[in-house]
């Protein structure tokens, strides 16, 4: 298959441990960790900001001023059906609301040579969010911090599109390709997200996009 295409088992409510997967080429010298970064870059360029300013970082009064993005890392194990934690924990969790170096998640494993990570992704829209407004607000990158110490190791980011069973793993190049967090039911080219009339509404298709 190729891109334009959705992740399978995105989301909260799944639990797959096959969704997105990085390779790393040569060995680590300790578990890498998932944070996340406002981006000023038009999608799906990566920015440069390490800040954690937006209010995808720093919620809403709609959502108890949370930050509104999770990550669970899936490498030694599936996780639980509803992994998206309801708060977030300071420091390092897992699963955990993302929120640069404040809020973070550690992978359970370290990998060798050829060694992967793998983990899955959900947004959480709250109903005070206005679209025509708002929507520079939820532009972000993650970041996966990572230390070696022999060979710089070559990164390969792959999604799944297959099976949670026989999963179909295609590489997408960040900068050329981005995440889009979507409603159910999107279709190329619209893959849009839905702001709730009251509380909060997750994110149920992840979709790889250029």
């Amino acid at each position: 298959m190729a891109i334009p295409s959705k992740a399978t088992g995105y989301g909260d409510g799944s639990t797959a441990q096959n969704v997105f997967r990085l390779t790393f080429s040569t060995a680590l010298s300790q578990a890498p960790a998932y944070e996340a970064y406002d981006s000023a870059a038009t999608f799906p360029a990566v920015g440069t900001d390490l800040t954690v300013a937006k209010k995808i970082f720093a919620g809403t009064a709609g959502n108890s001023n949370k930050p509104m993005l999770s990550l669970v890392a899936t490498t030694s194990a599936a996780p639980s059906s509803a992994w998206m934690p309801a708060a977030a924990t300071g420091g390092s969790a897992n699963p955990n609301r993302l929120k640069g170096t404040t809020n973070y998640v550690t992978d359970p494993s370290t990998p060798g040579a050829g060694g992967i990570i793998r983990w899955n992704l959900v947004a959480e829209l709250p109903s005070d969010l206005v679209p025509a407004t708002d929507n520079a607000e939820m532009t972000h990158d993650l970041l996966v911090r990572f230390t070696f110490t022999g060979a710089t190791p070559t990164l390969t980011w792959a999604y799944n599109e297959g099976t949670e069973a026989t999963p179909t793993w295609t590489t997408l190049t960040p900068g050329t390709h981005g995440i889009r967090h979507a409603k159910s039911g999107a279709v190329t080219p619209n893959y849009y997200a839905t702001v709730p009339a009251t509380g909060v509404q997750k994110t149920v298709e992840g979709w790889v996009t250029a």
